[in-house]
C-alpha cells in the first residue's frame, strides 16, 4: 500500500470515529434545558405591611414542553417576606418593613433562576421626609423656613441636606462612584438641626425612607444643559437603587445671580441676570422633557426669585451677589419648595420668619405660588 493509501484510510478511520461519537456519547451529554429561559410576571418591587402580591413563573423556550420543569420557591427573608406556592404561582405577603428576597429556581436545572427583591414600607409614620443633596443654594432653599411651613400646616417633616459648598454634579458623580464620606449632612427633625461632617451618600439614603430626594447643580453651571451628562443619569439611577423604597425625585431649578454679582461665572452668561435666567429655565424644562431621567417634581425657586424682583424688593434678594437675603431671600424659596411639594397655595399659610415684614412675606409668598403654577416664565408683582 502506498503512502498516499495509507493515509487516506488512516482519514477514513478518523473520520469514522468522529461520527460514531457524535451520534452516540456525545449526543448523550447535550443538555435539554439548554436555551430555556425562567421569567416571571411582573410585580411592583413596592409594598407596604400587610400587602400581597402575585406572582407567575413561566419556563420558555423552543423545547420547554418538552422536558419536565418543577419550579422551587424560596423567600430568603420570611421573616420579613412570607411566600406561599403552589406549582408555577406564588402569593407574597409583606409582614414587616425592609428589604427582602425571592429566589425562583427550576429543580432540574438549578442554572435557570431568579432573584425578586421587595422594599416593604411599614404603615405610615404620617412623617414626610425630603433629602436635598446639593451645595450651598440647597442650603438656602431647605435648612430654613421648610419645617416651619409645613409646620403651621399640619405636616410632620424630617429635611435633610448633603453639603458640600459648590458642589457640582460631576463631584457628586465622584463621590458616588468612590463612596467618599465627603459630605456634611445637615438634618432637621422637630424643628432642632444637626450636622454631622464626613458622611456618604449611601449612608443618608439608606437611614430614611425619603418621600423626596432633590438634585441640583453647581449655580455657575445651572444653565448649561450639556453638564448634566453623563453624570445625571448615574446619579439618578444611584438614588432609586438605594433609597428604601419608591422615592419620588425632584429637580431643584435655582436662580440667576444678582446683576451687580462678581461671581466669577457669571461671564458665562454675559454678565447678564436674565440671560442667566433664561438659560436655567431652558435646563429645567430639557430636564423634566427627558423621559430617561424620569424626574418627578420641579422646584422653580429660580423663577419665585425672579418674581420678586419684579416687586417694590427689587435685585435685593441675594446677600452676596448669587447666595439667597438671608430673611426673605430664603423665605422665598421655602415657599416654593412647600407649594411644589404639598400642593397647598402657600399664600394661604400664615407662618413667616418674624425677621421678615407682613409685606415682604406677601411677596415672598406671592412670588413663590405664581412661580409654581408658571415655573418657566416670570410673573410680575405689580401692586407688591
Amino acid at each position: 500500500m502506498t503512502g498516499k493509501n495509507i493515509l487516506k484510510s488512516l482519514a477514513q478511520a478518523l473520520l469514522a470515529f468522529i461520527l460514531m461519537f457524535a451520534s452516540g456519547t456525545a449526543c448523550a451529554k447535550i443538555d435539554p434545558y439548554r436555551g430555556l429561559s425562567l421569567e416571571l410576571s411582573e410585580v411592583s418591587e413596592n409594598l407596604t405591611v400587610g400587602q400581597t402580591a402575585r406572582i407567575e413563573a413561566e419556563v420558555r423556550g423552543d423545547n420547554a414542553s418538552s422536558v419536565k420543569t418543577t419550579i422551587k420557591w424560596q423567600s430568603l427573608n420570611p421573616t420579613v417576606l412570607s411566600l406561599n406556592s403552589e406549582g408555577n404561582t406564588a402569593t407574597v405577603k409583606a409582614l414587616k418593613g425592609g428589604v427582602a428576597s425571592i429566589r425562583v429556581s427550576v429543580a432540574e436545572c438549578e442554572n435557570l433562576n431568579q432573584k425578586l427583591t421587595f422594599k416593604i414600607k411599614e404603615e405610615g409614620d404620617g412623617i414626610l421626609r425630603i433629602l436635598a443633596i446639593g451645595n450651598s443654594f440647597s442650603q438656602d432653599a431647605v435648612e430654613q423656613y421648610l419645617y416651619e411651613l409645613f409646620a403651621t400646616s399640619g405636616q410632620k417633616v424630617i429635611i435633610g441636606n448633603l453639603y458640600i459648598g459648590g458642589c457640582s454634579l460631576e463631584k457628586h458623580y465622584n463621590n458616588i462612584m468612590g463612596d467618599k464620606a465627603a459630605y456634611e449632612y445637615r438634618k432637621v427633625v422637630n424643628g432642632q438641626k444637626t450636622n454631622l461632617s464626613g458622611v456618604k451618600i449611601s449612608t443618608v439614603l439608606e437611614e430614611e425612607p425619603w418621600d423626596y430626594v432633590s438634585i441640583q447643580q453647581v449655580s455657575g453651571l445651572s444653565g448649561q444643559y450639556e453638564t448634566c451628562t453623563p453624570y445625571l443619569p448615574e446619579i439618578l439611577n444611584y438614588v432609586r437603587s438605594h433609597s428604601k423604597f419608591d422615592v419620588k425625585l425632584i429637580w431643584h431649578s435655582t436662580w440667576a445671580y444678582s446683576k451687580d454679582s462678581t461671581h466669577g461665572d457669571f461671564p458665562k452668561y454675559n454678565k447678564d441676570q436674565m440671560t442667566m435666567y433664561n438659560a436655567i429655565v431652558e435646563v429645567g424644562q430639557k430636564v423634566m422633557a427627558n423621559t430617561s431621567y424620569s424626574f418627578d417634581l420641579l422646584v422653580p425657586s429660580g423663577t419665585a426669585i425672579q418674581n420678586g424682583r419684579t416687586s417694590s424688593l427689587g435685585d435685593t434678594f441675594n446677600r452676596d451677589g448669587y447666595h439667597l437675603e438671608v430673611n426673605y431671600g430664603r423665605y422665598t424659596a421655602a415657599c416654593t419648595w412647600f407649594e411644589a411639594i404639598s400642593g397647598k397655595n402657600v399664600e394661604d399659610v400664615s407662618y413667616a420668619p418674624s425677621t421678615v415684614s407682613e409685606a415682604n412675606a406677601r411677596i415672598a409668598r406671592a412670588a413663590a405660588h405664581r412661580a409654581v403654577a408658571s415655573p418657566y416664565s416670570v410673573t410680575e408683582l405689580t401692586g407688591f
